[in-house]
């Protein structure tokens, strides 16, 4: 598991990914951005869990956590907005 853990962290940090505690990096993004959690999703892999966290003022943070328990931050920015459900198709 060690071997793993080393993997997935080297690979993250060659991306320029930060990754730590998962406690620590939410904590932040609450404080620093006030994000708060708003979809996830298991890959399809089921090694790992996405999550999307938002704010009001449109900053959004997608975090990924490992099933060894490796949390980075995958991607960050700015204007986030909301989908509206579109119809897909003629209702029957």
């Amino acid at each position: 598991m060690a071997s793993a853990l080393l993997a997935v962290s080297t690979q993250a940090q060659a991306a320029g990914l930060t990754c730590g505690n998962r406690t620590k990096l939410l904590k932040a993004l609450n404080e620093k951005y006030k994000e708060s959690p708003r979809a996830l999703g298991l890959s399809a892999s089921g090694k790992a869990v996405f999550e999307v966290y938002t704010s009001k003022t449109g900053t959004w943070t997608i975090v990924m956590t490992t099933t060894t328990g490796v949390t980075c931050i995958m991607a960050a920015g700015h204007s986030w907005e909301e989908a509206i459900e579109v119809a897909e198709g003629p209702q029957a």
